[in-house]
């Protein structure tokens, strides 16, 4: 009988704490929990309440315990402990200064219930442990707390953001989600600016502000998210750093994304100048595709080297908002002679980044690949940038083109 008894009072007294942590619990979940049946867990609950636990039943949701009904200060076991010491050396090399802040204030507390034996005892074990981690202890944001708050009361959150790419931009977001990959905290919002979700570097936030507005929660779950970036980037986000900090970002927008040398070459075909901005660049290239399809350029670019049709992009003025030139045409092995009405253009090759886009060429593949690359946080060096039209390109219906971009 006492072999039965003693487990019993410790389950008991694990739902009493588990019911204090959670606003409610089911009864399959503690009978999981505790590895027993729901007819057990039900005796439980019925035994707890005869000895004077206000237990409040709510009918098809579970149990939960009356508001305002605290239990004694929780003892810890040693290993209990210890686990919540080791936890906290890990927390401090964290590079995110509030979830260190505010960890250290509670673990303060939670210190102040151990009995003397258990403190002396974290005391000197916290003097045996080192992580190193971030032995530098650099910390690159401030913000993890206050968007923990904005996620679970879905309040709409204003931030001033850099991109490497596009510099500063104010932004109205409805934050999602938050995950971390070496240190590294990612924040998943609906941004209102891109009518869709985006992740944003902590490190990146310049100023945060929670706003009293909130926002309808959305159904999408993050496990549905994950799914999605697989299904869009063929990669989950969360990957580890395989090259440098700085190149963070890059590596989590897409794995289908490999890095190559790019030879210097030679390129003679017709170009057009123009711009993102209203527009206007779709114009622009549908208007040269047009013109080097009518007067088959192609045929008539001397010395060509390979019968691939490139798109070059080139000549930036700064990144991909600002003004560039655009350049149809084919490589040549030299530029002796140029045929009136085209330009001639040498290209430096150097480090690039290689991805493809499959799908109706009429029906925007492209477009939406390079919209994917503008909203993408690679680190993009805008010295030239091309895609490359070969045999897979020749059916528009059911294309497939590659696109190379410069990066640092």
């Amino acid at each position: 009988m006492m072999v039965e008894e003693k487990p019993r009072l410790a389950r008991l007294t694990a739902i009493l704490t588990q019911l204090q942590s959670r606003r409610i619990l089911t009864a399959s979940e503690l009978a999981r929990k505790h590895r027993v049946s729901v007819r057990t867990i039900y005796r439980d609950i019925r035994t707890l309440e005869k000895s004077g636990v206000p237990i409040i039943t709510e009918e098809g949701k579970g149990y939960s315990l009356m508001e305002g009904y605290s239990l004694p200060p929780i003892m810890f076991t040693e290993a209990e402990a210890n686990a919540l010491l080791m936890a906290e050396q890990l927390i401090l090399t964290n590079k995110d200064q509030s979830l260190v802040d505010q960890y250290q204030q509670a673990i303060t507390k939670i210190k102040s219930v151990l009995n003397h034996g258990q403190q002396e005892k974290t005391a000197f074990l916290s003097e045996r442990i080192q992580i190193r981690n971030n032995s530098k202890d650099i910390k690159t944001s401030d913000y993890l707390i206050q968007l923990q708050s904005a996620i679970a009361n879905f309040f709409v959150v204003r931030i001033t953001y850099i991109a490497p790419e596009q510099g500063e931009s104010q932004r109205k977001i409805e934050p999602f989600a938050l995950y971390t990959t070496q240190d590294n905290w990612i924040l998943v919002a609906y941004c209102r600016l891109r009518q869709d979700f985006r992740a944003f570097r902590l490190d990146r936030i310049q100023s945060l502000f929670t706003s009293s507005e909130s926002f309808t929660p959305h159904s999408l779950t993050l496990a549905e998210y994950m799914e999605q970036c697989r299904e869009n980037w063929k990669n989950t986000p969360d990957i580890q750093l395989s090259l440098a900090e700085d190149t963070f970002a890059l590596n989590q927008q897409s794995q289908d994304m490999q890095e190559v040398q790019i030879e210097p070459f030679h390129l003679i075909g017709i170009a057009v100048r123009t711009t993102n901005q209203d527009g206007q660049a779709a114009k622009d290239i549908g208007t040269l595709w047009a013109k080097f399809q009518a007067d088959k350029v192609a045929e008539h670019i001397p010395h060509k080297s390979s019968p691939e049709i490139y798109s070059l992009y080139t000549d930036y003025e700064g990144d991909h908002t600002q003004p560039y030139s655009v350049v149809l045409g084919c490589k040549v092995d030299k530029l002796e002679k140029i045929p009136e009405g085209m330009i001639a253009k040498s290209f430096e090759g150097g480090k690039y980044l290689k991805t493809s886009a499959k799908g109706d060429l009429m029906k925007g593949v492209v477009v939406n690949k390079w919209m994917e690359i503008w909203n993408s946080e690679l680190d993009r060096s805008f010295t030239a940038d091309f895609e490359v039209y070969g045999e897979k390109a020749l059916n528009p219906a059911d294309a497939e083109v590659d696109f190379f971009i410069a990066v640092h």
